[in-house]
C-alpha cells in the first residue's frame, strides 16, 4: 500500500513537472506532441487521485472493523472473568445450547424471546418436557400491543430478512403456543404457561430449574445493526452472595418480570395427590 501510493505520488509530480515544462517553455516538443502528454498526463493525475481516495476509504474501514474486532475480544475477554458466567461466544459455536438446557432441565424451563415463532412450530419438544414433569414458561411479545405498533415490527422484520410478514408469522405463533397451553394443562402432566410483554426485548434464550443450586442458562443478545450480531452467554448459579449482588441468572429473570409485570416464573404446581395422600393433605397424621 504504501510502496503504491509512493509510485503515483511520483507518477503525479512527473506529470505535473512536465506539465509545467510544456506550459512555459513551449517550444521544447511540437505541437502535436504537447498535447497529448497534457491530456495523457492530466487523465493519469484524475485517475490515480480517485484509486487513491478509494484504498484510503477502505483502508480506513478495515482499520475501524479491526478496531471494532479488538475492543469486542476485550469485552468478551471481560465478560469471562465475571462469576456466574460459564463462556462467552460471538460466533454461535454454541447454537445448541439453548437446546441442551431444554434437554437437562428437571423441574422447570424458561424460555424468552420475542415472537417465539421457532418454539411455537415445535410442539413436540414442548410435550417431551411436560410429558416428564417439567413446567415451561414462555415469555414473549404481545401480538396485539405489536399489530399496534407496526413501525418495531417492520424494524425487526427487517432485522432477520423475514420472507413473510413478520406480525402475521407472531399472530400464529401465539395462536399455536395458546391452543397447545390449553392442551397441555388439560392432561396434567405438566404446566405450560404464557407470558406477554409490551415492549422490545433484545435478547432470548433459556433458563432451566431457576431458583435451584443447579440452575444454568443460556441469553443471545442481539445487536441491531446493517447485519445479524449476536452475542452468546451462558450463565449458571452459584451460592454465597447477599441480595445486593445476585447472580445474573437472577438479573435476568428480574428483568423479565419488570417487562411482564409480574414475578417470572409461574409458580410450580404441587403434584397430584396420590391414593391415600387425602389425610396428609388435611394435615390428618398417618398410622
Amino acid at each position: 500500500m504504501k510502496n503504491w501510493a509512493r509510485g503515483s505520488l511520483l507518477v503525479v509530480a512527473l506529470g505535473a513537472m512536465s506539465n509545467l515544462a510544456l506550459t512555459f517553455i513551449p517550444d521544447v516538443m511540437p505541437h502535436q506532441v504537447t498535447i497529448p502528454i497534457i491530456w495523457c498526463t492530466a487523465v493519469a493525475t484524475v485517475v490515480i487521485a480517485v484509486v487513491y481516495l478509494f484504498e484510503q476509504t477502505i483502508a480506513a474501514r478495515q482499520r475501524v472493523e479491526r478496531e471494532a474486532e479488538l475492543e469486542r475480544a476485550r469485552l468478551l475477554n471481560e465478560l469471562r472473568q465475571y462469576r456466574g458466567i460459564e463462556w462467552v461466544s460471538a460466533d454461535r459455536e454454541h447454537r445448541n445450547a439453548s437446546l441442551d438446557i431444554w434437554k437437562t432441565a428437571r423441574r422447570q424451563v424458561v424460555v424468552f424471546g420475542f415472537g417465539m415463532t421457532s418454539v411455537a412450530r415445535d410442539p413436540n419438544l414442548i410435550w417431551a418436557m411436560v410429558n416428564r414433569g417439567v413446567d415451561v414458561d414462555v415469555i414473549k411479545v404481545d401480538p396485539e400491543w405489536l399489530v399496534n405498533h407496526p413501525a418495531i415490527a417492520a424494524t425487526i422484520d427487517g432485522y432477520y430478512d423475514r420472507n413473510e410478514a413478520f406480525i402475521g408469522q407472531v399472530l400464529q405463533a401465539h395462536d399455536r403456543l395458546e391452543e397447545l397451553a390449553r392442551q397441555i394443562n388439560a392432561a396434567g402432566r405438566g404446566q405450560l404457561t404464557i407470558h406477554t410483554y409490551r415492549t422490545t426485548v433484545q435478547y432470548s434464550g433459556s433458563i432451566r430449574d431457576p431458583g435451584t443450586s443447579g440452575a444454568s442458562g443460556y441469553v443471545e443478545f442481539h445487536l441491531y445493526r446493517k447485519s445479524i450480531e449476536r452475542l452468546g452467554i451462558g450463565l449458571t448459579q452459584y451460592d454465597g452472595d447477599d441480595d445486593l449482588n445476585p447472580p445474573i441468572l437472577q438479573h435476568v429473570l428480574h428483568s423479565l418480570a419488570l417487562a411482564v409485570g409480574h414475578p417470572v416464573p409461574a409458580e410450580r404446581r404441587p403434584p397430584p395427590l396420590r391414593v391415600g395422600d387425602e389425610g396428609l393433605a388435611l394435615g390428618e397424621e398417618s398410622d
